[in-house]
């Protein structure tokens, strides 16, 4: 019988435990894989969060240090500045020459800066004055404190003028969420001067001490005039039609009536405006019922003379340059009438033309320290024209200056005065400065600007008026801050003749009376005859400048402007 062979395989039992083994060993690999994948997205989750919630903090802690910086400014410029402003004058003169001998600069500050309470708003940390304060910016609070040291001992710069060097840091800590759980440390250091002076009144874009012309005329403010500094009058404003002039800065006036043109029937009301007919545009406050502020003395003129005159005697008309052994002692010195051109020479030096019978050529070359006097004779001598005191050129006439126009050389301070009037017979420009772009009350006009600039100008009238000329050329730009004491800076003719454009001003006015530029049609408001106004507020007065020797008010102010200039920053550190 024939033997059938049996061929064997493998059990299926088999084959499928062994492919069991491997799905369960795939699943195992993907798990571990998938868990790896959900651990690493957690984590970088985490790292995310910790990430945004660290640069949360970051930010709220550089949020604190540019509101620091802001405060130190308020500080300054506002809590210590109404403290000196609002003091007894006599007070502050004891007060801080005492300590300004006793080299305490920090006691100074400590006493002097205090709130609208009077209360002091710095704790003295024996030789540190601090602030602290904390805010939230959403979600994030931060902290910050204000830490002033002496940079150096204080000094006494002029009768009247105090300087105080501070170093001071920013220490801001920044914390992220409700919760808090992050944190962040950024410090600002640097430092600053405080300078104690006499208010001056060069820090007025307007200043008068009646709204009329000098026969008792009414000048009224229309849509042709703006101003962007602080104005005031020891009388009352006169407004009329709508807009009826603009001002960006504070107004104050002595009465508490306002007069309001009224279509011609001109009226005083206790307000602001004149229902829909005359409307002034007023983009910081307007103050009535504010007190009187007087004019500067004669006293100042005196001083002003004896400064230009350098200790010595003139007995005859004539242009002199007081001097002593080769150095300057004085300033330019204009004994009677005088015509003075200002101009700069091809190697940027000042350079004076001034006649009073004969004309004398007076250059000042700032880097040499040397001035160059060609007149009947030529002599070069030590110094320049600025005064005893040094504080800057300075010339004076003791009758009236019959022409006046140039340019302010780049580097000078000046101030040109006179006891009789004062002719601007052309334009009178910075050479450094920011010219205007378009046309004057016209949309999109930017006006000029001297910000940053070094030169400036004042002109100053004792006894007469500053005056400009039949001369002058339409749109006239006139680059000064005017005084005119007994007086008013006007347009000659002003009421006759064909529209002679717009005068700019770059300064500021001071005078006794307002004087007029031109006439307009009461019922249009267009312009008749003479120029319109163009009143650009020098913004460098606001922040304590002013002319050499330009005549100053009985109160003192407090001022810094250096708070930015060098800031160090650093992230992170201990306090």
């Amino acid at each position: 019988m024939r033997k059938i062979k049996q061929k064997h395989s493998a059990s299926p039992s088999n084959n499928h435990g062994a492919a069991l083994i491997i799905v369960l060993f795939v699943m195992t690999v993907l798990l571990g894989l998938g868990n790896i994948l959900v651990m690493r997205t957690i984590n970088e989750r985490n790292i995310t969060n910790r990430e945004r919630e660290d640069a949360k903090a970051f930010y709220a802690a550089h949020g604190g240090t540019q509101a620091g910086l802001d405060e130190l400014d308020n500080l300054i410029n506002n809590f210590l500045n109404d403290t000196i402003a609002s003091s007894n004058p006599s007070s502050v003169i004891s007060y801080t020459t005492s300590r300004v001998n006793s080299g305490d600069g920090i006691g100074w500050l400590v006493y002097s800066v205090r709130d609208t309470g009077n209360n002091p708003v710095l704790t003295q940390n024996g030789d540190q004055a601090e602030y602290t304060a904390n805010a939230a910016i959403g979600d994030n609070t931060y902290q910050y404190r204000i830490v002033m040291m002496e940079k150096s001992d204080p000094v006494t710069v002029t009768p009247d003028v105090w300087d105080f060097p501070y170093n001071y840091r920013i220490e801001s800590t920044g914390t992220d969420g409700p919760a808090g759980t992050n944190s962040s440390k950024v410090l600002l250091s640097g430092d600053f001067t405080v300078r104690i002076q006499r208010a001056n009144f060069a820090r007025y874009s307007l200043f008068t001490n009646s709204q009329t012309t000098q026969s008792g005329t009414n000048v009224w403010f229309t849509d042709k005039t703006r101003f962007a500094g602080p104005v005031h009058t020891n009388a009352r404003f006169n407004f009329a039609l709508n807009p009826s002039g603009t001002f960006d800065d504070v107004v104050t006036q002595n009465d508490q009536l306002t007069r309001f043109y009224n279509n011609g029937s001109a009226v005083n009301l206790d307000a602001a405006f004149n229902g829909t007919r005359d409307v002034p545009v007023f983009n910081d406050t307007f103050t009535r019922n504010a007190g009187t502020i007087t004019l500067s003395s004669s006293s100042q003129q005196t001083d002003m003379e004896n400064q230009a005159k350098g200790g010595q005697t003139f007995a005859s008309n004539g242009v002199y340059v007081p001097n002593s052994n080769g150095n300057l002692t004085g300033g330019i010195y204009v004994r009677g009438d005088g015509t003075v051109n200002m101009s700069v020479d091809g190697g940027n030096n000042a350079v004076y033309t001034v006649t009073q019978g004969g004309t004398t050529t007076i250059t000042v070359n700032k880097t040499n320290n040397t001035t160059t006097v060609v007149g009947s004779t030529t002599n070069t001598y030590n110094g320049i024209p600025d005064g005893i005191d040094n504080v800057g050129t300075l010339i004076y006439a003791t009758g009236g200056i019959t022409s006046l126009a140039g340019t302010v050389q780049e580097d000078t301070q000046i101030t040109v005065a006179s006891a009789g009037d004062m002719s601007i017979t052309n334009n009178i420009l910075y050479q450094n400065y920011t010219p205007g772009v378009g046309t004057p009350g016209t949309s999109g006009y930017v006006p000029p600007t001297a910000d940053g600039a070094t030169n400036l100008l004042g002109l100053v009238s004792w006894g007469g008026n500053v005056r400009i000329s039949t001369s002058a050329p339409n749109n006239v730009n006139v680059h000064s801050t005017i005084l005119a004491r007994q007086g008013v800076f006007q347009v000659d003719n002003y009421s006759s003749g064909s529209p002679r454009g717009t005068a700019t001003l770059l300064g500021g006015i001071i005078s006794d009376d307002y004087g007029a530029f031109g006439t307009f049609n009461g019922s249009t408001g267009q312009q008749v005859s003479g120029y319109g106004r163009n009143f650009v507020y020098d913004t460098r007065m606001d922040a304590g400048n002013a002319p050499p020797y330009f005549p100053s008010l009985n109160t003192f102010i407090a001022f810094t402007n250096g708070i930015t200039d060098k800031i160090v920053w650093q992230e992170g550190g201990t306090w």
